[in-house]
């Protein structure tokens, strides 16, 4: 159910029983005298008001971002924390320095300098991008003319071939990005020393509608994965599109040390952006951060937030953060598939318990919700699915009709419920009016009315005869809106709609249809469906893996499932403990799976082989999945 449909009904229903107790109170209203309503003539909310959520933050910016320090991680690696929204990274070298970023202010990384200079004289060899955003490379300038002047080098920039189109083409988007950005990183709340809440990612953007950004393009650029030396360092650029497309890891093997640049903060990750921009691929930043954990590295030194330190706390933060990227994305595909709108989706999918407590993935930047926003447009575009939604009123007409509603409120006798009703049928029936006199519908009308009727029906506030009409109000304004469409599109989307609701049609894929498919599919594609089929929380405290042998293709395969994701592996790492290994042709597997055979009796006539474990395991594994032949 649509939680936002849910709230506004209730709300409305609300709304309508304190107009109609305000004829009540109407009459007393020469009683009360000066002691009637009071209007607000200030707000009553103060930025600095104190709730859970605000303490959280104060205590989480205390302690990541407002003690300015340079943290010495490793033997040569240095990142300054607390300057601004991004760190900088200083990797000394034999008979020169690289700046790894460059935060969003020439004046922050001066002062940066200033203190990377406290530790060492050398000249600054090279600058790294790590991707394009503007926290990140606005203050190379500062480094470039301050070493310039004085050493007559040039200093190289490195990032990777994409990275200078997207810093520029940024520009396309720059006004309402940065209006929004302003708004989304707090840059002009009030600084209170003893209220600071930050930025979630840093302390505060240091950039505004005054700044000028003077931005040195890439000099030299890489594809793919590159090894380069400077000033004896030597050092790997690997393309890890993540929070960016641009998005490079910077590999320091000597140092056993990555740099993956915003694919990892101690925040829930923004696979969505509130500012302004394409939904982040979830997919790609998840596979991204698998190809960071394959470095085994001892230290990772990100560009927000503080480093992480040991290799066993490296890989398991690098685990656990792309588990919780993975788990909304499968999450939310497996419900979209079943029909879920983005708003129901939101009210339904919750973080395993495990991967919400984990201190990296606490909401203080990117949230759950917006992440599923953000997955379901990238699937499947801006609709919702509701044909209400295909052309929505505007908020201005719905706040007349609001108000044109609470108004005939106070002269009705009935429940709040019904005068909702009774507005909607009046409005599509004036509609209905006009289509007889002239021929044309009022659109305006039949949207009005869709919406008030699916209010109703979708809180289950009216009842019998009522929900009935309520029904036939629905099915009556979609085959209006219908006609009035211009699109075949749209208009055998509200038809059908129409015809849905009427008949209990539904358009499911038959489960012979899903088996045709699931036979013809390869064992790889099908043992790839397991991921968007892990039953949301059910599971969420177990761990499995269960390796599958196919004896006609002499493929091997190992499914996991830990914090209720799935993965698939091939080969089957020489170092995995399987609780349960079979053995069986591709085509056993999948007509078990299409639901044309039936598990025990595969194995009962020798069709499928237990190598390790038991049956009773793998159908225990099978249980956290919808069955692979479901909608």
């Amino acid at each position: 159910m649509n939680m936002e449909k849910i709230i506004f009904a209730h709300i409305l229903i609300c709304t309508l029983l304190g107009a109609l107790a305000a004829v009540d109170a109407q009459e007393s209203k020469s009683k009360r005298g000066k002691r009637g309503f009071q209007y607000l003539d200030a707000p009553i909310a103060k930025v600095t008001d104190a709730t859970e959520a605000t303490s959280k933050l104060i205590e989480f910016t205390r302690t990541e971002f407002l003690k300015k320090e340079v943290l010495k991680v490793g033997e040569r690696i240095y990142v300054a924390v607390g300057w601004a929204l991004a760190n900088s990274i200083m990797i000394e070298g034999d008979d020169g320095i690289l700046i790894v970023d460059t935060t969003e202010s020439p004046d922050s990384m001066k002062a940066i300098l200033i203190e990377f200079r406290k530790i060492s004289s050398k000249p600054v060899k090279a600058i790294i991008f790590t991707h394009f955003h503007t926290d990140h490379i606005t203050g190379a300038n500062a480094i470039i003319e301050a070493e310039e002047a004085t050493s007559n080098e040039t200093i190289e920039i490195y990032a990777h071939e994409t990275t200078e189109d997207l810093m520029f083409g940024f520009s396309d988007t720059y006004e309402i990005g940065l209006a929004r950005g302003v708004r989304m990183l707090g840059s002009l709340i009030p600084k209170n020393d003893s209220f600071r809440t930050g930025a979630g990612i840093g302390p505060e953007l240091l950039v505004n509608t005054d700044s000028e950004l003077i931005i040195p393009k890439p000099t030299i650029t890489y594809v793919g994965r590159k090894s380069f030396s400077v000033a004896g360092i030597e050092f790997e650029l690997i393309h890890t599109p993540g929070e960016t497309n641009d998005q490079t890891t910077v590999w320091l093997p000597k140092l056993q040390t990555a740099l993956p640049g915003d694919n990892l903060y101690k925040t829930f990750p923004n696979l969505y952006t509130i500012r302004g921009s394409p939904a982040r691929n979830a997919k790609q930043w998840y596979r991204s951060l698998d190809r960071v954990r394959e470095l085994k590295a001892e230290y990772l030194v990100g560009s927000h937030t503080r480093p992480v330190i040991s290799k066993e706390v490296v890989d398991d933060t690098l685990l656990i953060y792309r588990d919780a990227i993975k788990y909304v994305h499968d999450q939310t595909l497996r419900l979209l598939n079943k029909g879920y709108t983005a708003t129901e989706i939101i009210e339904v999918l919750r973080l395993p318990d495990k991967v919400g407590e984990h201190p990296h993935l606490q909401e203080h930047y990117g949230t759950v919700a917006w992440s599923i926003r953000g997955i379901f447009t990238n699937y499947l575009g801006w609709f919702s699915g509701d044909p209400k939604d295909l052309h929505p009123m505007t908020d201005k007409e719905r706040a007349s009709r609001l108000v044109r509603l609470v108004r005939r409120s106070k002269m009705s006798n009935a429940s709040p419920a019904l005068t909702i009703l009774r507005e909607a049928q009046f409005s599509h029936e004036r509609s209905m009016k006009q289509y007889s006199k002239m021929g044309r519908h009022i659109i305006a009308d039949d949207k009005w009315a869709l919406e008030l009727a699916e209010y109703l029906t979708d809180i289950n506030a009216v009842k019998g005869p009522y929900a009935n009409t309520a029904k036939q109000i629905r099915i009556s304004t979609l085959r209006a809106l219908g006609s009035e469409e211009i699109s075949p599109n749209g208009r055998s989307y509200y038809l059908t709609s129409a015809t849905e609701l009427e008949t209990g049609l539904s358009l499911q894929r038959t489960k012979a249809a899903r088996a045709f498919v699931i036979n013809s599919s390869s064992v790889r594609t099908v043992l790839g469906m397991l991921s968007s089929k892990v039953n949301g929380l059910e599971c969420q405290c177990k761990n499995y893996s269960i390796g599958l042998d196919y004896s006609d293709t002499n493929e091997s395969y190992v499914a996991t499932l830990r914090n209720s994701v799935c993965d698939v592996f091939s080969p089957i790492p020489h170092d995995t403990v399987l609780d349960a290994h079979l053995k069986m042709t591709t085509s056993t597997y999948k007509s078990i799976k299409a639901e044309d055979k039936d598990l025990d009796m595969e194995v009962a006539l020798g069709n499928l082989e237990i190598l390790r474990g038991s049956v009773k395991i793998y159908k225990d594994f099978l249980d956290c999945f919808d069955p692979v032949n479901s909608a």
